[in-house]
């Protein structure tokens, strides 16, 4: 007979808790939380893991290694909630413990809540599903201290330090547990894609997903950027083939790409702006062989598939902090003038690295490009580090020092289990 764990209750004993993670930002922190899901689920002291996410990202969610069931949270309902907890929280509770009854698939709170988000919303909902609470809200809802990982992101954030931990590791740190020593993936299910964009990803050539547009403005790539990137790309590669990625409201930035690309070019481009849902695009993705883009949520949607990533960092963005998880992957990080790491505005950049990138991606060659560095991922048992390919100088404090400094393994009581 092949082994499997069984749970069995027992006198005087308990099951294992369900455990949540409250993960309520957008897409590209929702795919940077899965290592810390993963490791989680691999705790012999926790049954299963279930995860609260905006409701337009639930269905990825439910395709993360790790979980059990996806909840969704209703955006303007929560907010508003947020925003007169302060005023009135008697009220607001009782009105969010109903609410809870008509999502939550238990009858009873769970017993731990990770929480990933610094924000009211998350600390209130995580208060009132859990009977404790790990990350930002563990000392209480209304208490302004923080806990050492969390207190350190804002130490990195409000000082430009030069973090070199992970996002998605930082995460992990939070629920007081390791990283889990590699990158998980997206369980994806079949998709059926629409009939004109079936074929996308099947024929010969090379197939490059780009991520025309971001979360914020000041990270988008300049479509005149990405125009003459999508020309070097298919003069260097033949059978090259260009997917452009992104929601409604990047139609118009897709459309300025392709404006000035001559008919050959445009032959070779699939524009699926605003015309897939999410689990349609990670489909496409998952079909291409690289997804590139800035630091938004489909580069990192497209790594979470097993699509090697390359990325341009500029704006606030930096590679050590948010770049693409996983193995091998490449990040192109703009540089500025001063020695502290600082914001680099994307109208200053005077030159971008398009033939260099091109031929990395085709070629497999990199070189180096004036004003730009390059990173390549690697994973340990920190989690995912940088590898620079120049010779140019490097600092920020060594990732085992500050995991030695500030992490706290969590404490969970062992429940007796018995394997068949």
């Amino acid at each position: 007979m092949t082994a499997r764990r069984a749970w069995y209750r027992m006198p005087h004993e308990e099951l294992p808790p369900r455990a949540l993670v409250v993960q309520l930002a957008r897409l590209g922190d929702l795919m940077q939380s899965l290592p810390a899901i993963a490791a989680l689920q691999a705790q012999p002291q926790i049954a299963a893991v279930d995860v609260l996410c905006a409701a337009p990202l639930a269905s990825l969610a439910s395709c993360m290694t790790g979980v059990d069931r996806a909840l969704s949270w209703d955006v303007p309902r929560w907010h508003a909630w947020a925003e007169r907890w302060v005023r009135d929280p008697q009220t607001v509770a009782v009105e969010i413990e109903a609410y809870l009854k008509t999502v939550m698939p238990m009858p009873k709170p769970y017993e731990i809540a990770y929480n990933l988000n610094q924000h009211r919303r998350a600390i209130v909902v995580a208060t009132l599903v859990s009977e404790r609470v790990v990350g930002p809200g563990e000392r209480g809802p209304l208490s302004m201290e923080l806990p050492p990982w969390a207190d350190y992101l804002r130490h990195m954030a409000r000082d430009r330090g030069a973090n070199r931990v992970h996002l998605a590791d930082v995460f992990c740190g939070l629920c007081g547990i390791m990283p889990p020593g590699s990158a998980p993936r997206l369980r994806m299910p079949t998709i059926d894609l629409p009939a004109d964009l079936s074929s996308i990803g099947k024929g010969r050539g090379l197939w490059v997903a780009i991520a025309v547009g971001a979360g914020e403005g000041e990270r988008c790539v300049p479509p005149v950027v990405w125009r003459d990137w999508i020309r070097a790309f298919l003069d260097a590669n033949g059978e090259g083939h260009v997917i452009l990625i992104g929601s409604h409201t990047d139609r118009e930035r897709a459309g300025a790409i392709q404006d000035g690309l001559s008919s050959l070019c445009l032959g070779r481009i699939w524009d699926c702006t605003g015309r897939t849902t999410l689990m349609e695009t990670a489909a496409l993705l998952a079909r291409c062989g690289w997804v590139v883009g800035s630091d938004t949520g489909p580069l990192h949607l497209g790594a979470a598939v097993g699509t090697r990533a390359m990325g341009f960092y500029f704006a606030r963005a930096r590679v050590h902090e948010t770049g693409p998880y996983g193995q091998g992957h490449w990040t192109w990080q703009a540089q500025s003038q001063e020695e502290r790491p600082t914001a680099v505005d994307v109208a200053k950049i005077e030159r971008w690295p398009i033939v260099e990138s091109v031929r990395l991606l085709v070629e497999g060659n990199a070189t180096a490009c004036d004003g730009w560095r390059l990173w390549q991922s690697a994973l340990d048992r920190l989690g995912v580090y940088q590898v620079a390919k120049d010779a140019g100088s490097d600092s920020g404090e060594p990732r085992e020092d500050v995991w030695r400094r500030v992490h706290r393994p969590l404490q969970l009581k062992a429940r007796t289990h018995e394997y068949v």
